[in-house]
């Protein structure tokens, strides 16, 4: 018997999310690494790429890996013994057509700047100055990003991989993946036409594979589709001839197109609204490799008559080469990199729309998460534990794909939540929200009000700066502040622990005090091995298990997570309880007569004020359904939370609107909540507490217990011997036109001191 070879990871795929990751994987010191792709290296998506290298990124940590890539990238241009071709500093605008673009152009130049990248906002005439082939027409401005490229993918995955055997690594082309499974002892076993590879860790690095590869292993489908895209390549245009230099690049969010010199001409891309996919019916021949799909032109005319309008020269410019190829799309757009839910030892790094331009950040991203186990940013946004269980289907993702692909350079307004997908997930209280003039807004995918229109034709209009939904949200407020509201909170991640060991393994994993008796409610907190924030819980006993409830945008991430340190003698049982209870929350200086007169009538819960401190619970009774209610705040204000069986909600909020009603109770929405829990400097997951930053830098010390050992004590002690780099501090700002947003820089005499973290008004 041939025994199979043996590596400490194996990578499928040759593209360039295959070779970054290789390569990056050898400069954490990991040698003994695999690479095998079906073909030869850049076969699939990247080697007709239109190689874009852009700063641009709409969070801080796409920033981030953008801007390493880019300097990676110029190292990679400058080896004397084998340079790769590289368009560096050709720069590249952003155009804009509205004072929302420029809005949104000063916000990302602000995001930027705390992320050691300068760009420029510009006005039209300065757009025309640096790119003369441009008409001014409509034209408002634009961003500027000095360093903006474009780069031959073939080159640059070819210098990623040399570099990466010159370490030690392994690279096997003209290799089928036959298929993958488990060994006996946990491990990967990968068949190929090479023969077995076994690995600790495997990576789906595939591309439009990524879900070939995903059934060989037997694992979920992830959410990525691929979309046909085109461009074309003009013969020497005159202007461009006659310059003597390069030209900017153009991306332009109104007309769908984007643009870079090619030679002495253009390569025009299109990113029409009549899309189409591809390989989602019938799967992906074989042998596609270095093919194109056919060319349509047609459908891409009304994109090429923007396209025409804003760069007159086109008009006359022959059309030298159509280039139509597959693209990779995630559900949300952003790539999907780091650990595939429910594998263990099991990676992945696809749904890269814009793979050459964030390859070399991403790969760098991942080889630190595998190194590690977290990377130098926060890596939510990329996360594939984003996405809830159910927004995972091929449905869902090729319904949102179509709405990104259409949005391509239409970044999204504070706000805004796009129509696709949308009513995925819903309780019965929703379409009573909707009776009410609910402006509804998803959270995981579930509906929650976001705020109550005055009437059922009101529309915010979203802005960076104050929307008209401003007096209405304060409205809210104040209602809260002064009587009581009633809000909705559908979707918590809830989760029942329970087994013989689970105070034990819950109190050594948990950095906070758990409750030790039932009654008590406690805000929890759970650290990475780094010392650094993980997750956020709010823990009781009920019933003689733990009840564990998490933002709802943690429900699989924290599932995921937790069962990882699940012992395997079945002595701590974790149950995914998500869609079994819902919440209200009740809140203001009345809510507990509101809470005293719906259980009045029942012996059982007529609990004296006193009896429902603060941070305790008890299971009470509306009516006829049973809430386990606890009394904490969000808002600030007194507050009661009622988890309630999901098929009764709708009854639990007739009973108490009815009987609110002579208190002024009225609905409010997370616009509100939000405002309110700001203005308390409560903090929020992923938004204030990330994997970048422990417990003193974010000012939950107070809630660690010092006194016991817990996961990532030892790392949190290291990270404060060694001094504290940040603090989080709330600061308040004077100024009537608009909140700031997450991600903007805070200067003091044009240094950067800090970032915004989350803001409202």
């Amino acid at each position: 018997m041939q025994l199979p070879r043996h590596y400490r990871v194996v990578i499928i795929g040759g593209g360039i999310a295959g070779c970054s990751t290789l390569y990056h994987l050898t400069l954490e010191g990991w040698k003994d690494v695999l690479l095998v792709e079906s073909d030869e290296l850049t076969s699939g998506t990247t080697w007709h790429s239109a190689a874009q290298v852009t700063n641009f990124g709409t969070n801080q940590t796409m920033i981030g890996l953008k801007s390493y890539s880019v300097k990676l990238y110029k190292e990679l241009s400058e080896d004397p013994e084998h340079p790769v071709g590289y368009h560096f500093g050709d720069g590249g605008i952003r155009l804009a057509s509205t004072s929302d673009h420029m809005d949104g152009y000063a916000h990302f130049a602000s995001m930027a700047k705390g992320m050691g990248v300068e760009f420029e906002v510009i006005d039209a005439d300065e757009c025309a100055r640096r790119h003369p082939l441009i008409s001014k027409d409509g034209l408002v401005g634009g961003l500027w990003d000095p360093a903006d490229g474009d780069i031959d993918p073939s080159q640059l995955c070819h210098a990623l991989a040399r570099r990466a055997r010159r370490a030690g690594a392994t690279i096997l082309q003209n290799t089928e993946v036959a298929g993958i499974s488990r060994t006996q002892g946990g491990e990967w076993l990968v068949e190929t036409n090479a023969g077995p590879m076994q690995c600790e860790i495997v990576v789906i690095a595939a591309g439009y594979r990524v879900n070939e590869v995903a059934l060989k292993m037997d694992a979920d489908l992830l959410p990525v589709v691929s979309m046909e895209h085109q461009y074309l390549v003009t013969e020497p245009i005159p202007e461009i001839v006659e310059a003597g230099r390069r030209f900017p690049l153009l991306r332009c969010p109104t007309d769908d197109f984007y643009c870079r010199q090619e030679k002495n001409g253009l390569l025009v891309g299109f990113y029409e609204q009549d899309c189409r996919f591809w390989g989602k019916d019938g799967g992906i021949y074989p042998d596609f490799f270095k093919q194109f799909c056919n060319g349509d032109l047609d459908r891409i005319s009304d994109v090429m008559d923007g396209a025409l309008s804003r760069i007159p020269a086109l008009a006359n410019a022959g059309i030298r080469t159509v280039v139509n190829g597959p693209i990779t799309y995630s559900a949300d757009g952003l790539p999907l990199v780091g650990r595939i839910p429910e594998e263990p030892n099991a990676f992945c790094i696809a749904g890269l729309r814009a793979g050459i331009g964030e390859g070399g950040g991403l790969g760098r991203m991942l080889a630190q998460m595998i190194a590690h186990g977290e990377a130098e940013f926060d890596t939510w946004c990329l996360d594939p534990s984003r996405f809830c269980y159910l927004n995972t289907s091929p449905e869902y993702t090729a319904t949102k794909a179509i709405e990104d692909y259409r949005n391509e350079f239409r970044f999204h307004m504070p706000h805004e939540h796009r129509a696709a997908g949308r009513y995925a997930r819903c309780t019965a209280v929703t379409a009573e929200l909707e009776t009410r003039n609910a402006a509804l807004a998803p959270v995981n995918g579930w509906e929650r009000a976001a705020f109550f229109k005055p009437d059922p034709d009101f529309k915010e209009r979203h802005s960076f700066q104050f929307s008209n939904a401003h007096q209405i949200v304060g409205d809210e407020v104040r209602n809260v502040q002064k009587n009581v509201g009633i809000m909705e909170v559908c979707g918590f991640a809830r989760f029942a622990i329970s087994g013989a060991k689970a105070t034990e393994w819950l109190d050594g994993l948990s950095c906070s005090r758990i409750p030790r008796n039932e009654g008590p409610v406690s805000l929890c907190y759970f650290l990475n091995k780094h010392g650094n924030l993980k997750s956020q819980a709010v823990i009781v006993r009920n019933c003689g298990k733990f009840v564990y409830l998490a933002d709802a945008a943690a429900d699989r991430h924290d599932f995921e997570w937790l069962s990882g340190f699940l012992p395997k003698d079945g002595s701590v049982r974790l149950k995914y309880m998500t869609l079994s209870h819902q919440a209200i929350v009740i809140a203001g200086p009345n809510s507990w007569k509101v809470l005293a007169a719906a259980t009045r009538n029942n012996a059982r819960t007529n609990k004296r004020r006193d009896s429902l401190r603060l941070m305790t619970a008890h299971e009470i009774m509306l009516g006829n359904v049973p809430a386990l209610t606890y009394n904490l705040s969000y808002s600030g204000e007194l507050a009661y939370e009622l988890h309630v069986p999901s098929e009764m909600m709708l009854a639990a909020w007739r009973i108490l609107e009815k009987e609110g009603s002579k208190y002024g109770i009225r609905p409010f929405g997370t616009y509100a909540a939000e405002s309110m829990r700001i203005e308390k400097s409560f903090r929020h997951w992923k938004a204030d507490l990330t994997t970048e930053y422990g417990p003193e830098e974010t000012g939950i010390m107070h809630f660690v217990d010092a006194g016991k050992d817990f996961f990532g004590k030892e790392a949190m002690i290291r990270k404060a011997k060694n001094g504290i780099r940040r603090r989080l501090v709330t600061l308040e700002i004077d100024c009537e036109e608009g909140p700031a947003q997450p991600g903007d820089s805070v200067l003091l005499d044009d240094r950067v001191v800090g970032t915004v973290t989350s803001a409202a008004y």
